[in-house]
Order: C-alpha cells, then sequence, then structure tokens
C-alpha cells in the first residue's frame, strides 16, 4: 500500500495514526514533501521485510524520481492496523556508489525462506549484524561470522569479490574487513536493528558511519599504499540501511542502500 500511494504522490491512501511521523534522510517532514512531491515511479526491484513480533516491516526498491532512478530503503511500524511511524532512506543520481542498471531483482538467496533448523534468534541475529559493524570499526574480519560467498551491494554496486573493481573491492567480505582499507571510517553510531523477518533470516540495520576527512590514504594488505576517493575527503556522516541474510549463524548476503549527509546528521529516531 505505502510504496503505490508513494508512486501516484497520494499519502491520503494511508491508514495512518492520528501523531504519524515521516522522516526522509533523517529530517522530519509532512507527508506528501520530500519524495512524495517527486517520485515519477515503481521499478522493478521489491525486496519486502515483516516482522509480525512487532509489527513493523522493511523494504527495499528502485523508483524513479522525476525521471531519475533512486533508491529506497524504509521502516514501518504499526499500530493498530494503522502506520504510525515511517523512516524513509533515499539515495539520489550523484551518489559516489551507484549502480541502478543492475539493480532489477531481488537475489533468489533473498526471497528464499531459511529452514527453522537454521534461523537465528532475533538476539543471534542482532549479535551476527553487529559484529560486522564492529569488525569495520576493528578493522577485523576474523570476529564476523560470514559465508565465504557473501557478496555485499551497496546502491546496486558490488563492493565486494567484483574483479571490476579496483583494490579492496576485489576480495571478498572478510578480508576486506581485515585489509585496513575502512580505517577512514571514525566509528559506526545510531545502531539499530528494527526490522527482524526470521522466517527469511532478514534484519535490517540502520546505522550511521562517521566519515571526518581526517585520512587520505590507506595502506591495504596487497594493495600497499591506496588514495582514497575524493567523497571521502570532505567531512559526511552516511545513513544506511543494510539488509543482511543470516542463515546457520552466518551471514550469507549483505545488501545496502546508503546516502551521504552533513557530518553530525542525527538520525531522527531514538
Amino acid at each position: 500500500m505505502y510504496v503505490e500511494a508513494l508512486c501516484v504522490r497520494d499519502p491520503s491512501r494511508l491508514l495512518l495514526t492520528p501523531d504519524a511521523r515521516y522522516t526522509e534522510n533523517c529530517q522530519e517532514l509532512p507527508l506528501g514533501k520530500g519524495l512524495w512531491a517527486t517520485c515519477t515511479g515503481n521499478l522493478t526491484y521489491r525486496l519486502y521485510m515483516i516482522d509480525e513480533e512487532t509489527d513493523r516491516a522493511g523494504f527495499f526498491g528502485l523508483l524513479t524520481e522525476n525521471g531519475e532512478a533512486c533508491f529506497m530503503a524504509l521502516r514501518l511500524q504499526a499500530e493498530g492496523g494503522l502506520i504510525s511511524e515511517a523512516e524513509a532512506l533515499v539515495a539520489r543520481w550523484g551518489n559516489p556508489l551507484w549502480g541502478p542498471e543492475g539493480y532489477t531483482q531481488p537475489r533468489p538467496e533473498m526471497l528464499q525462506r531459511v529452514p527453522v533448523a537454521e534461523r537465528a534468534t532475533r538476539a543471534e541475529a542482532i549479535a551476527i549484524a553487529d559484529s560486522y559493524f564492529d569488525g569495520i570499526e576493528q578493522d577485523n574480519g576474523d570476529i564476523v561470522p560470514v559465508h565465504p560467498d557473501c557478496i555485499r551491494i551497496e546502491n546496486g554496486v558490488q563492493t565486494t569479490s567484483n574483479p571490476e573493481r579496483a583494490g579492496v573491492g576485489r576480495l571478498p567480505v572478510k578480508a576486506g574487513l581485515s585489509s585496513g582499507f575502512y580505517s577512514y571510517i571514525q566509528e559506526i553510531r545510531d545502531r539499530r536493528y528494527p526490522v527482524f523477518d526470521q522466517e527469511h533470516g532478514l534484519i535490517l540495520a540502520i546505522v550511521v558511519f562517521e566519515h571526518p576527512a581526517l585520512v587520505k590514504s590507506v595502506v591495504v594488505q596487497g594493495f600497499g599504499e591506496l588514495q582514497l576517493a575524493p567523497f571521502t575527503q570532505k567531512p559526511s556522516s552516511a545513513v544506511i540501511a543494510e539488509v543482511f541474510k543470516i542463515q546457520s549463524g552466518q551471514i550469507r548476503q549483505i545488501e545496502a542502500v546508503l546516502e551521504f549527509l552533513p557530518y553530525g546528521t542525527k538520525p531522527g529516531w531514538n
């Protein structure tokens, strides 16, 4: 319902609580503003997460805004069948990580149900996802239970195990986390894990990566000293919605929508 209403720019189609809140890229807006005023269509990529225990839902999709592709990650909270919270993260053209052309359908692994015996509890899934962010902060992939075949896709771009990318992008997830490349990230703060779809093994994380722009180059194992991309050379906060596929105690796949916002941006939610 939400996405269909968004694509025709008609929030009156939503069933809302009287005090419903909407944020877009961490800013509170009236429904009808922001992407609600500029969305021009819905493309084929749709990934849903349903958390029946908390009456929450998550969504990753590719939309069009004024004729240009944009990525949207969405968190919804329901109360008594009405939407009380809508949190959207919209990644728009101009983002340094940008690959909408290959973002057509969810990977089959993301849609498959996890056998009951291989499912994580909520606490286990949160701990596994949180270890991934700890691994980035500590430059240590050994503390992250990640499957060797895990692939990470960010804004439609495959950023691990990708022979077409330079440097650390060619490495698998675990090796990339241990490579030293991510030392330019000061901290990963305001970590939240609001949606857990146990049936499909999907946990949605929403976090903020702090980029203080204090590092110009990094020494990466196997690649030597690498100059960092221009976007790292100005202070920013990357707000990231990241979905982890958890099965048999391991991260099997990773998918993220991220946008670079002013340094120090607060998420807008507790």
